[in-house]
Protein backbone atom coordinates (compact mmCIF):
# COMPACT_ATOMS: atom_id res chain seq x y z
CA UNK A 1 0.00 0.00 0.00
CA UNK A 2 2.82 2.35 0.81
CA UNK A 3 4.29 1.78 -2.64
CA UNK A 4 0.92 2.56 -4.24
CA UNK A 5 0.67 5.82 -2.30
CA UNK A 6 4.21 6.74 -3.28
CA UNK A 7 3.39 6.10 -6.93
CA UNK A 8 0.28 8.28 -6.56
CA UNK A 9 2.28 11.17 -5.09
CA UNK A 10 4.94 10.84 -7.77
CA UNK A 11 2.33 10.78 -10.53
CA UNK A 12 0.57 13.81 -9.03
CA UNK A 13 3.84 15.73 -8.82
CA UNK A 14 4.89 14.87 -12.37
CA UNK A 15 1.45 15.42 -13.89
CA UNK A 16 0.98 18.77 -12.16
CA UNK A 17 4.42 19.93 -13.30
CA UNK A 18 3.61 18.97 -16.90
CA UNK A 19 0.28 20.83 -16.73
CA UNK A 20 1.99 23.92 -15.34
CA UNK A 21 4.54 23.81 -18.14
CA UNK A 22 1.82 23.27 -20.78
CA UNK A 23 -0.04 26.33 -19.54
CA UNK A 24 3.09 28.43 -19.13
CA UNK A 25 4.53 27.80 -22.57
CA UNK A 26 1.31 27.17 -24.46
CA UNK A 27 0.46 29.16 -27.59
CA UNK A 28 -2.64 30.70 -26.10
CA UNK A 29 -2.45 32.58 -22.82
CA UNK A 30 -5.29 33.98 -20.75
CA UNK A 31 -5.92 34.70 -17.02
CA UNK A 32 -7.56 31.30 -16.45
CA UNK A 33 -4.56 29.45 -17.88
CA UNK A 34 -2.13 31.58 -15.86
CA UNK A 35 -4.04 30.88 -12.63
CA UNK A 36 -4.17 27.14 -13.30
CA UNK A 37 -0.45 27.08 -14.16
CA UNK A 38 0.33 28.66 -10.80
CA UNK A 39 -1.94 26.21 -8.95
CA UNK A 40 -0.50 23.20 -10.79
CA UNK A 41 3.06 24.26 -9.93
CA UNK A 42 2.16 24.53 -6.24
CA UNK A 43 0.41 21.12 -6.35
CA UNK A 44 3.55 19.61 -7.88
CA UNK A 45 5.55 20.95 -4.90
CA UNK A 46 2.96 19.61 -2.41
CA UNK A 47 2.96 16.16 -4.02
CA UNK A 48 6.75 16.05 -4.01
CA UNK A 49 6.79 16.96 -0.30
CA UNK A 50 4.18 14.28 0.38
CA UNK A 51 6.34 11.72 -1.45
CA UNK A 52 9.35 12.69 0.68
CA UNK A 53 7.24 12.37 3.83
CA UNK A 54 6.16 8.86 2.80
CA UNK A 55 9.67 7.67 2.08
CA UNK A 56 11.33 9.22 5.16
CA UNK A 57 10.67 8.14 8.76
CA UNK A 58 13.11 10.57 10.33
CA UNK A 59 11.61 13.31 12.55
CA UNK A 60 14.17 15.91 11.48
CA UNK A 61 12.89 15.49 7.88
CA UNK A 62 9.17 14.91 8.54
CA UNK A 63 8.82 18.10 10.58
CA UNK A 64 9.95 20.68 7.94
CA UNK A 65 8.27 18.68 5.15
CA UNK A 66 4.88 18.74 6.90
CA UNK A 67 5.24 22.44 7.74
CA UNK A 68 6.18 23.38 4.15
CA UNK A 69 3.37 21.25 2.75
CA UNK A 70 0.81 23.07 4.87
CA UNK A 71 2.17 26.45 3.83
CA UNK A 72 1.97 25.50 0.13
CA UNK A 73 -1.61 24.29 0.68
CA UNK A 74 -2.59 27.78 1.84
CA UNK A 75 -1.07 29.22 -1.33
CA UNK A 76 -2.93 26.67 -3.47
CA UNK A 77 -6.25 27.59 -1.84
CA UNK A 78 -5.58 31.28 -2.54
CA UNK A 79 -4.89 30.40 -6.19
CA UNK A 80 -8.08 28.34 -6.42
CA UNK A 81 -10.05 31.27 -5.04
CA UNK A 82 -8.62 33.55 -7.75
CA UNK A 83 -9.40 30.95 -10.43
CA UNK A 84 -13.05 30.74 -9.34
CA UNK A 85 -13.32 34.52 -9.44
CA UNK A 86 -12.06 34.58 -13.03
CA UNK A 87 -14.42 31.74 -14.04
CA UNK A 88 -17.40 33.62 -12.56
CA UNK A 89 -16.33 36.93 -14.08
CA UNK A 90 -13.93 36.80 -17.06
CA UNK A 91 -13.19 40.51 -16.68
CA UNK A 92 -11.89 40.06 -13.11
CA UNK A 93 -8.14 40.30 -12.60
CA UNK A 94 -5.90 39.71 -9.57
CA UNK A 95 -5.04 43.14 -8.22
CA UNK A 96 -2.17 44.02 -5.94
CA UNK A 97 -4.59 44.63 -3.07
CA UNK A 98 -6.11 41.16 -3.45
CA UNK A 99 -2.67 39.58 -3.54
CA UNK A 100 -1.68 41.34 -0.29
CA UNK A 101 -4.87 40.22 1.45
CA UNK A 102 -4.45 36.62 0.32
CA UNK A 103 -0.81 36.64 1.45
CA UNK A 104 -1.78 37.38 5.06
CA UNK A 105 -2.67 33.77 5.95
CA UNK A 106 0.47 32.14 4.43
CA UNK A 107 2.65 34.79 6.06
CA UNK A 108 1.03 34.23 9.46
CA UNK A 109 1.44 30.47 9.13
CA UNK A 110 5.06 30.92 8.15
CA UNK A 111 5.67 32.90 11.33
CA UNK A 112 3.86 30.26 13.40
CA UNK A 113 5.82 27.47 11.69
CA UNK A 114 9.19 29.12 12.38
CA UNK A 115 8.33 29.85 16.01
CA UNK A 116 6.35 26.63 16.62
CA UNK A 117 9.09 24.97 18.76
CA UNK A 118 8.51 27.70 21.36
CA UNK A 119 4.69 27.74 21.53
CA UNK A 120 3.49 24.60 19.66
CA UNK A 121 0.40 26.49 18.40
CA UNK A 122 0.55 25.05 14.89
CA UNK A 123 1.76 21.52 15.66
CA UNK A 124 2.22 19.90 19.06
CA UNK A 125 4.57 17.22 17.76
CA UNK A 126 4.85 14.17 15.55
CA UNK A 127 2.99 10.93 16.01
CA UNK A 128 3.31 7.57 14.25
CA UNK A 129 0.66 6.85 11.66
CA UNK A 130 -0.22 4.11 9.27
CA UNK A 131 2.69 2.38 7.51
CA UNK A 132 5.06 3.91 10.13
CA UNK A 133 4.75 7.32 8.57
CA UNK A 134 5.25 10.27 10.97
CA UNK A 135 2.16 12.49 11.01
CA UNK A 136 2.13 15.96 12.68
CA UNK A 137 -0.32 16.42 15.57
CA UNK A 138 -2.30 19.65 15.05
CA UNK A 139 -2.03 22.43 17.63
CA UNK A 140 -4.60 25.08 18.73
CA UNK A 141 -3.93 27.37 15.67
CA UNK A 142 -4.32 24.59 13.09
CA UNK A 143 -8.16 24.43 13.18
CA UNK A 144 -8.32 28.22 12.78
CA UNK A 145 -6.18 28.00 9.66
CA UNK A 146 -8.28 25.13 8.32
CA UNK A 147 -11.52 27.06 8.85
CA UNK A 148 -10.09 30.07 6.97
CA UNK A 149 -9.11 27.89 4.02
CA UNK A 150 -12.51 26.22 3.85
CA UNK A 151 -14.26 29.62 4.02
CA UNK A 152 -12.12 30.81 1.10
CA UNK A 153 -12.96 27.71 -0.92
CA UNK A 154 -16.66 28.00 -0.08
CA UNK A 155 -16.71 31.62 -1.26
CA UNK A 156 -15.23 30.54 -4.59
CA UNK A 157 -17.74 27.71 -5.01
CA UNK A 158 -20.66 30.06 -4.31
CA UNK A 159 -19.49 32.50 -7.00
CA UNK A 160 -19.20 29.72 -9.58
CA UNK A 161 -22.67 28.37 -8.71
CA UNK A 162 -24.22 31.84 -9.10
CA UNK A 163 -22.51 32.36 -12.44
CA UNK A 164 -23.75 28.95 -13.60
CA UNK A 165 -27.33 29.87 -12.79
CA UNK A 166 -27.10 33.06 -14.84
CA UNK A 167 -25.52 31.35 -17.86
CA UNK A 168 -27.62 29.87 -20.73
CA UNK A 169 -28.10 26.12 -20.61
CA UNK A 170 -25.72 25.50 -23.48
CA UNK A 171 -22.93 27.57 -21.86
CA UNK A 172 -22.66 25.90 -18.43
CA UNK A 173 -19.98 23.32 -19.13
CA UNK A 174 -17.15 25.59 -17.92
CA UNK A 175 -18.85 26.03 -14.54
CA UNK A 176 -19.64 22.31 -14.24
CA UNK A 177 -16.01 21.32 -14.77
CA UNK A 178 -14.87 23.95 -12.28
CA UNK A 179 -17.20 22.60 -9.59
CA UNK A 180 -16.11 19.05 -10.38
CA UNK A 181 -12.54 20.05 -9.61
CA UNK A 182 -13.46 20.58 -5.92
CA UNK A 183 -14.52 16.96 -5.42
CA UNK A 184 -11.16 15.08 -5.47
CA UNK A 185 -9.37 17.21 -2.84
CA UNK A 186 -12.51 17.13 -0.71
CA UNK A 187 -12.51 13.33 -0.73
CA UNK A 188 -8.78 13.28 -0.03
CA UNK A 189 -9.22 15.67 2.90
CA UNK A 190 -11.84 13.36 4.41
CA UNK A 191 -9.05 10.89 5.16
CA UNK A 192 -8.22 13.00 8.22
CA UNK A 193 -11.37 11.60 9.87
CA UNK A 194 -10.04 8.05 9.77
CA UNK A 195 -9.36 6.48 13.23
CA UNK A 196 -5.75 5.73 12.28
CA UNK A 197 -3.59 8.75 11.42
CA UNK A 198 -2.63 8.68 7.76
CA UNK A 199 -0.47 11.00 5.68
CA UNK A 200 -2.12 14.11 4.20
CA UNK A 201 -3.60 12.92 0.89
CA UNK A 202 -4.76 16.38 -0.25
CA UNK A 203 -1.94 16.58 -2.83
CA UNK A 204 -3.33 13.48 -4.55
CA UNK A 205 -6.79 15.02 -4.86
CA UNK A 206 -5.35 18.34 -6.01
CA UNK A 207 -3.39 16.53 -8.71
CA UNK A 208 -6.68 15.22 -10.10
CA UNK A 209 -8.12 18.73 -9.80
CA UNK A 210 -5.25 20.16 -11.85
CA UNK A 211 -5.96 17.61 -14.59
CA UNK A 212 -9.71 18.36 -14.54
CA UNK A 213 -9.09 22.10 -14.68
CA UNK A 214 -6.65 21.73 -17.57
CA UNK A 215 -9.16 19.66 -19.52
CA UNK A 216 -11.87 22.20 -18.70
CA UNK A 217 -9.76 25.08 -19.97
CA UNK A 218 -8.86 23.29 -23.22
CA UNK A 219 -12.49 22.47 -23.97
CA UNK A 220 -13.62 25.91 -22.89
CA UNK A 221 -11.11 27.61 -25.18
CA UNK A 222 -12.21 25.47 -28.13
CA UNK A 223 -15.86 26.18 -27.37
CA UNK A 224 -15.16 29.89 -26.98
CA UNK A 225 -13.44 29.93 -30.35
CA UNK A 226 -16.39 28.12 -31.94
CA UNK A 227 -18.84 30.47 -30.29
CA UNK A 228 -16.77 33.46 -31.40
CA UNK A 229 -16.63 32.13 -34.95
CA UNK A 230 -20.37 31.54 -34.95
CA UNK A 231 -21.11 35.00 -33.58
CA UNK A 232 -18.79 36.66 -36.08
CA UNK A 233 -20.30 34.56 -38.89
CA UNK A 234 -23.83 35.62 -37.98
CA UNK A 235 -22.90 39.24 -37.31
CA UNK A 236 -21.56 39.76 -40.86
CA UNK A 237 -23.74 42.09 -42.93
CA UNK A 238 -22.77 40.26 -46.14
CA UNK A 239 -24.64 37.07 -46.96
CA UNK A 240 -22.28 34.09 -46.66
CA UNK A 241 -23.00 30.52 -47.76
CA UNK A 242 -20.67 27.52 -47.40
CA UNK A 243 -21.16 24.81 -50.04
CA UNK A 244 -19.65 21.40 -50.63
CA UNK A 245 -18.00 20.41 -53.92
CA UNK A 246 -21.38 19.62 -55.50
CA UNK A 247 -22.87 23.00 -54.57
CA UNK A 248 -24.95 21.71 -51.65
CA UNK A 249 -25.50 24.18 -48.83
CA UNK A 250 -23.56 23.29 -45.67
CA UNK A 251 -24.08 26.48 -43.68
CA UNK A 252 -25.64 29.94 -44.00
CA UNK A 253 -25.19 32.99 -41.85
CA UNK A 254 -28.08 35.12 -40.62
CA UNK A 255 -27.70 37.66 -43.45
CA UNK A 256 -27.92 34.91 -46.08
CA UNK A 257 -31.04 33.43 -44.49
CA UNK A 258 -32.64 36.87 -44.36
CA UNK A 259 -31.77 37.54 -48.01
CA UNK A 260 -33.25 34.24 -49.15
CA UNK A 261 -36.37 34.80 -47.05
CA UNK A 262 -36.84 38.23 -48.69
CA UNK A 263 -36.27 37.13 -52.28
CA UNK A 264 -37.45 33.51 -52.55
CA UNK A 265 -40.98 32.92 -51.30
CA UNK A 266 -41.96 29.50 -50.00
CA UNK A 267 -38.50 28.37 -49.01
CA UNK A 268 -38.32 25.49 -46.51
CA UNK A 269 -37.10 26.33 -43.04
CA UNK A 270 -34.06 24.07 -43.38
CA UNK A 271 -31.88 24.83 -46.41
CA UNK A 272 -28.83 22.76 -45.50
CA UNK A 273 -28.38 19.96 -48.03
CA UNK A 274 -30.12 21.73 -50.91
CA UNK A 275 -28.20 22.56 -54.08
CA UNK A 276 -27.80 26.33 -54.38
CA UNK A 277 -28.75 26.35 -58.09
CA UNK A 278 -32.10 24.72 -57.24
CA UNK A 279 -33.14 27.90 -55.46
CA UNK A 280 -35.15 30.04 -57.86
CA UNK A 281 -33.35 33.16 -59.03
CA UNK A 282 -29.81 31.93 -58.40
CA UNK A 283 -28.09 31.06 -61.67
CA UNK A 284 -24.46 30.65 -60.61
CA UNK A 285 -21.58 28.99 -62.39
CA UNK A 286 -19.35 27.76 -59.59
CA UNK A 287 -15.86 28.44 -60.88
CA UNK A 288 -12.87 29.78 -59.02
CA UNK A 289 -12.95 33.56 -58.95
CA UNK A 290 -16.64 33.84 -59.92
CA UNK A 291 -17.55 37.49 -59.57
CA UNK A 292 -20.99 38.37 -60.88
CA UNK A 293 -24.14 40.32 -60.16
CA UNK A 294 -27.57 38.79 -59.74
CA UNK A 295 -30.78 40.78 -60.06
CA UNK A 296 -33.56 39.43 -57.86
CA UNK A 297 -37.05 40.57 -56.92
CA UNK A 298 -38.10 40.46 -53.29
CA UNK A 299 -41.50 39.40 -51.99
CA UNK A 300 -42.73 43.01 -52.24
CA UNK A 301 -41.82 43.26 -55.91
CA UNK A 302 -38.79 45.44 -55.32
CA UNK A 303 -35.56 44.98 -57.23
CA UNK A 304 -32.57 43.56 -55.35
CA UNK A 305 -29.10 43.81 -56.91
CA UNK A 306 -26.76 41.20 -55.44
CA UNK A 307 -23.01 41.06 -56.04
CA UNK A 308 -21.82 37.45 -55.58
CA UNK A 309 -18.23 36.24 -55.29
CA UNK A 310 -17.22 32.56 -55.07
CA UNK A 311 -14.01 31.32 -53.48
CA UNK A 312 -12.69 27.76 -53.41
CA UNK A 313 -12.24 26.09 -50.02
CA UNK A 314 -9.23 23.78 -49.83
CA UNK A 315 -8.00 21.24 -47.32
CA UNK A 316 -4.44 20.97 -45.97
CA UNK A 317 -3.31 19.12 -49.09
CA UNK A 318 -4.66 21.86 -51.35
CA UNK A 319 -7.57 19.83 -52.71
CA UNK A 320 -10.85 21.67 -53.35
CA UNK A 321 -13.46 20.58 -50.82
CA UNK A 322 -16.14 23.22 -51.29
CA UNK A 323 -17.10 26.79 -51.96
CA UNK A 324 -17.65 29.97 -50.00
CA UNK A 325 -20.17 32.37 -51.54
CA UNK A 326 -20.24 35.95 -50.36
CA UNK A 327 -23.19 38.04 -51.51
CA UNK A 328 -23.51 41.77 -50.95
CA UNK A 329 -26.71 43.74 -51.47
CA UNK A 330 -25.63 46.54 -53.83
CA UNK A 331 -29.13 47.80 -54.64
CA UNK A 332 -28.64 51.12 -52.91
CA UNK A 333 -25.12 51.44 -54.28
CA UNK A 334 -26.32 50.84 -57.83
CA UNK A 335 -29.18 53.30 -57.38
CA UNK A 336 -26.76 55.97 -56.23
CA UNK A 337 -24.39 55.14 -59.09
CA UNK A 338 -27.21 55.44 -61.64
CA UNK A 339 -28.26 58.75 -60.11
CA UNK A 340 -24.66 59.93 -60.25
CA UNK A 341 -24.35 58.87 -63.89
CA UNK A 342 -27.61 60.61 -64.76
CA UNK A 343 -26.47 63.72 -62.93
CA UNK A 344 -23.15 63.58 -64.75
CA UNK A 345 -24.94 63.21 -68.09
CA UNK A 346 -27.18 66.18 -67.28
CA UNK A 347 -24.13 68.14 -66.23
CA UNK A 348 -22.29 67.27 -69.46
CA UNK A 349 -25.33 68.33 -71.48
CA UNK A 350 -25.57 71.56 -69.51
CA UNK A 351 -21.86 72.18 -70.09
CA UNK A 352 -22.33 71.50 -73.79
CA UNK A 353 -25.22 73.96 -73.94
CA UNK A 354 -23.24 76.50 -71.92
CA UNK A 355 -20.26 76.07 -74.20
CA UNK A 356 -22.48 76.52 -77.26
CA UNK A 357 -24.00 79.62 -75.70
CA UNK A 358 -20.56 80.92 -74.81
CA UNK A 359 -19.31 80.26 -78.32
CA UNK A 360 -22.40 81.93 -79.75
CA UNK A 361 -21.97 84.92 -77.47
CA UNK A 362 -18.28 85.11 -78.34
CA UNK A 363 -19.17 84.93 -82.02
CA UNK A 364 -21.83 87.59 -81.61
CA UNK A 365 -19.29 89.78 -79.85
CA UNK A 366 -17.15 89.84 -83.02
CA UNK A 367 -20.03 90.02 -85.51
CA UNK A 368 -21.83 93.01 -86.89
CA UNK A 369 -25.49 92.84 -85.90
CA UNK A 370 -26.82 94.12 -89.24
CA UNK A 371 -24.70 92.31 -91.84
CA UNK A 372 -23.46 89.31 -89.89
CA UNK A 373 -19.88 90.09 -90.96
CA UNK A 374 -17.02 90.35 -88.50
CA UNK A 375 -16.71 93.70 -86.79
CA UNK A 376 -13.83 96.10 -86.46
CA UNK A 377 -12.53 94.58 -83.19
CA UNK A 378 -12.14 91.18 -84.81
CA UNK A 379 -10.50 92.77 -87.85
CA UNK A 380 -7.83 94.50 -85.78
CA UNK A 381 -6.88 91.35 -83.81
CA UNK A 382 -6.81 89.19 -86.95
CA UNK A 383 -4.81 91.81 -88.85
CA UNK A 384 -2.14 91.88 -86.13
CA UNK A 385 -1.90 88.10 -86.08
CA UNK A 386 -1.76 87.73 -89.87
CA UNK A 387 0.81 90.51 -90.15
CA UNK A 388 3.13 88.70 -87.68
CA UNK A 389 2.72 85.45 -89.57
CA UNK A 390 3.32 87.09 -92.94
CA UNK A 391 6.46 88.75 -91.63
CA UNK A 392 7.73 85.49 -90.13
CA UNK A 393 7.01 83.40 -93.25
CA UNK A 394 7.86 86.10 -95.81
CA UNK A 395 4.36 85.74 -97.30
CA UNK A 396 2.30 88.56 -98.83
CA UNK A 397 -0.66 90.15 -97.05
CA UNK A 398 -3.12 92.50 -98.71
CA UNK A 399 -6.03 94.58 -97.44
CA UNK A 400 -8.85 96.40 -99.26
CA UNK A 401 -11.15 99.09 -97.90
CA UNK A 402 -14.49 99.30 -99.75
CA UNK A 403 -16.88 102.24 -99.52
CA UNK A 404 -20.42 102.39 -101.03
CA UNK A 405 -20.72 105.27 -103.47
CA UNK A 406 -23.27 108.01 -102.71
CA UNK A 407 -24.59 106.10 -99.65
CA UNK A 408 -25.92 109.29 -98.04
CA UNK A 409 -28.05 109.87 -101.16
CA UNK A 410 -29.45 106.32 -100.83
CA UNK A 411 -30.37 106.95 -97.19
CA UNK A 412 -31.96 110.29 -98.09
CA UNK A 413 -33.94 108.73 -100.94
CA UNK A 414 -34.96 105.36 -99.54
CA UNK A 415 -34.52 105.92 -95.82
CA UNK A 416 -32.33 104.04 -93.44
CA UNK A 417 -34.20 100.81 -94.21
CA UNK A 418 -33.16 101.09 -97.82
CA UNK A 419 -29.60 101.86 -96.81
CA UNK A 420 -29.55 98.81 -94.53
CA UNK A 421 -30.82 96.61 -97.36
CA UNK A 422 -27.97 97.82 -99.60
CA UNK A 423 -25.40 97.10 -96.86
CA UNK A 424 -26.77 93.60 -96.21
CA UNK A 425 -26.80 92.75 -99.92
CA UNK A 426 -23.27 94.02 -100.47
CA UNK A 427 -22.05 92.14 -97.36
CA UNK A 428 -23.46 88.94 -98.84
CA UNK A 429 -21.74 89.50 -102.15
CA UNK A 430 -18.42 90.14 -100.43
CA UNK A 431 -18.72 87.09 -98.14
CA UNK A 432 -19.54 84.79 -101.06
CA UNK A 433 -16.54 85.96 -103.08
CA UNK A 434 -13.61 85.28 -100.70
CA UNK A 435 -11.61 82.20 -99.73
CA UNK A 436 -11.44 80.28 -96.49
CA UNK A 437 -9.09 82.21 -94.23
CA UNK A 438 -9.95 85.57 -95.77
CA UNK A 439 -11.70 88.07 -93.52
CA UNK A 440 -14.62 90.27 -94.51
CA UNK A 441 -15.47 92.87 -91.87
CA UNK A 442 -17.78 95.82 -91.61
CA UNK A 443 -15.50 98.74 -91.07
CA UNK A 444 -18.19 101.14 -89.96
CA UNK A 445 -21.13 102.84 -91.65
CA UNK A 446 -21.04 102.01 -95.36
CA UNK A 447 -17.44 100.81 -95.40
CA UNK A 448 -16.08 97.25 -95.48
CA UNK A 449 -12.61 95.72 -95.23
CA UNK A 450 -11.22 92.63 -96.97
CA UNK A 451 -8.17 91.05 -95.35
CA UNK A 452 -6.47 88.64 -97.77
CA UNK A 453 -3.56 86.59 -96.30
CA UNK A 454 -1.12 85.13 -98.82
CA UNK A 455 -2.40 87.42 -101.62
CA UNK A 456 -0.22 89.99 -103.35
CA UNK A 457 -1.43 93.52 -103.88
CA UNK A 458 -1.84 92.90 -107.61
CA UNK A 459 -3.98 89.79 -107.09
CA UNK A 460 -6.00 91.57 -104.43
CA UNK A 461 -6.68 94.44 -106.80
CA UNK A 462 -7.95 92.03 -109.49
CA UNK A 463 -10.23 90.29 -106.96
CA UNK A 464 -11.75 93.54 -105.74
CA UNK A 465 -12.09 94.76 -109.30
CA UNK A 466 -14.17 91.66 -110.16
CA UNK A 467 -16.25 92.27 -107.05
CA UNK A 468 -16.82 95.88 -108.15
CA UNK A 469 -17.97 94.76 -111.58
CA UNK A 470 -20.24 92.09 -110.13
CA UNK A 471 -21.77 94.55 -107.69
CA UNK A 472 -22.48 97.02 -110.47
CA UNK A 473 -24.34 94.30 -112.39
CA UNK A 474 -26.44 93.19 -109.42
CA UNK A 475 -29.77 94.92 -108.84
CA UNK A 476 -30.91 95.39 -105.26
CA UNK A 477 -34.63 95.63 -104.58
CA UNK A 478 -35.54 98.49 -102.26
CA UNK A 479 -39.19 99.38 -101.63
CA UNK A 480 -40.18 97.44 -104.75
CA UNK A 481 -37.70 99.23 -106.96
CA UNK A 482 -34.51 97.76 -108.44
CA UNK A 483 -31.51 99.75 -107.30
CA UNK A 484 -27.99 99.42 -108.65
CA UNK A 485 -25.13 100.54 -106.41
CA UNK A 486 -21.41 100.89 -106.92
CA UNK A 487 -18.47 101.07 -104.58
CA UNK A 488 -15.01 102.50 -104.54
CA UNK A 489 -12.08 100.63 -103.03
CA UNK A 490 -8.46 101.07 -102.08
CA UNK A 491 -6.07 98.09 -102.06
CA UNK A 492 -2.68 97.94 -100.34
CA UNK A 493 -0.11 95.24 -99.61
CA UNK A 494 1.97 94.94 -96.44
CA UNK A 495 5.42 96.31 -97.19
CA UNK A 496 8.55 94.68 -95.76
CA UNK A 497 9.10 96.09 -92.30
CA UNK A 498 5.75 97.91 -92.46
CA UNK A 499 3.20 97.98 -89.67
CA UNK A 500 -0.52 97.31 -89.72
CA UNK A 501 -1.12 101.00 -89.26
CA UNK A 502 0.93 101.67 -92.40
CA UNK A 503 -1.10 99.04 -94.29
CA UNK A 504 -4.43 100.58 -93.22
CA UNK A 505 -3.23 104.07 -93.98
CA UNK A 506 -2.07 103.06 -97.48
CA UNK A 507 -5.38 101.31 -98.29
CA UNK A 508 -7.31 104.29 -96.94
CA UNK A 509 -5.29 106.65 -99.10
CA UNK A 510 -5.92 104.48 -102.18
CA UNK A 511 -9.66 104.51 -101.40
CA UNK A 512 -9.64 108.25 -101.20
CA UNK A 513 -7.84 108.38 -104.54
CA UNK A 514 -10.58 106.19 -106.07
CA UNK A 515 -13.20 108.59 -104.73
CA UNK A 516 -11.28 111.55 -106.06
CA UNK A 517 -11.05 110.01 -109.54
CA UNK A 518 -14.80 109.69 -109.86
CA UNK A 519 -15.80 106.71 -107.72
CA UNK A 520 -16.85 103.23 -108.94
CA UNK A 521 -13.23 102.20 -109.23
CA UNK A 522 -10.47 100.36 -107.39
CA UNK A 523 -7.08 101.96 -106.78
CA UNK A 524 -3.86 100.33 -105.62
CA UNK A 525 -1.56 101.93 -103.09
CA UNK A 526 1.40 100.58 -105.09
CA UNK A 527 0.29 102.39 -108.28
CA UNK A 528 0.95 105.78 -106.72
CA UNK A 529 3.61 107.93 -108.46
CA UNK A 530 7.12 106.87 -107.57
CA UNK A 531 9.38 109.10 -105.58
CA UNK A 532 7.75 108.77 -102.18
CA UNK A 533 5.02 107.18 -100.17
CA UNK A 534 1.40 107.78 -100.85
CA UNK A 535 0.34 110.85 -98.93
CA UNK A 536 -3.06 111.12 -97.36
CA UNK A 537 -4.90 114.02 -98.99
CA UNK A 538 -6.56 116.56 -96.84
CA UNK A 539 -10.19 115.70 -96.12
CA UNK A 540 -12.95 117.69 -94.61
CA UNK A 541 -13.00 117.86 -90.86
CA UNK A 542 -14.97 115.00 -89.37
CA UNK A 543 -14.30 112.55 -92.22
CA UNK A 544 -13.44 109.05 -90.75
CA UNK A 545 -10.44 108.55 -93.03
CA UNK A 546 -8.65 111.55 -91.54
CA UNK A 547 -7.80 109.40 -88.43
CA UNK A 548 -6.73 105.83 -89.28
CA UNK A 549 -6.08 105.14 -85.60
CA UNK A 550 -9.74 104.14 -85.16
CA UNK A 551 -8.86 100.58 -86.31
CA UNK A 552 -6.58 99.76 -83.41
CA UNK A 553 -8.98 97.96 -81.02
CA UNK A 554 -11.38 94.98 -81.09
CA UNK A 555 -11.70 91.24 -80.26
CA UNK A 556 -10.32 88.62 -82.62
CA UNK A 557 -12.08 85.95 -84.71
CA UNK A 558 -10.68 84.22 -87.80
CA UNK A 559 -13.10 83.75 -90.69
CA UNK A 560 -12.94 80.60 -92.82
CA UNK A 561 -14.10 79.62 -96.32
CA UNK A 562 -12.97 78.27 -99.70
CA UNK A 563 -11.30 80.41 -102.37
CA UNK A 564 -13.86 82.08 -104.71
Amino acid sequence: MLGLLAAGFATSAAGSAVIAAAHRWGRRRDPLADANAFIAACIAVMAALGLVNLLTARPDVAWPVATASHLVLGIVVAGVFCLTRIVADRSWRVSRRVMLLLAVQPAAELVLAVTNPRHHLLYTGLRPGAWDVLVPAPGPAFPVSAVYLYVLLTAGVVRVVRARRRAPRGRRELYDWTLAGFVPPGLAGASAALPVPVPDLTALGLGVTALITYRMLVRSLSQHIQVAHGQVFDSMTDAVAVLDRDGRILDLNAAARDLLARTVPGLPERLEGRVITEIRGFDLALTEGTDTEQTLTDTRGRRVDLHVRASVLRDRRGDAVGWALVGRDVTELNRRRREAEESAARLREQLRVNEALRTDLAEQAVRDALTGLHNRRHLVDTLEREARRAAGEGAPLSLAIIDVDHFKRINDTYGHGGGDAVLVRLAGLLADSVRQGDVVARYGGEEFVLLLPGVTEESAWRLVERLRERTGRTAIEVDGRALTVTFSAGVAGLAAGGSTEDLLRAADAALYEAKRRGRDRVERAGSAPSGGPVETPAVPSGDRRSDPAHLTTGPAHLATGEAA
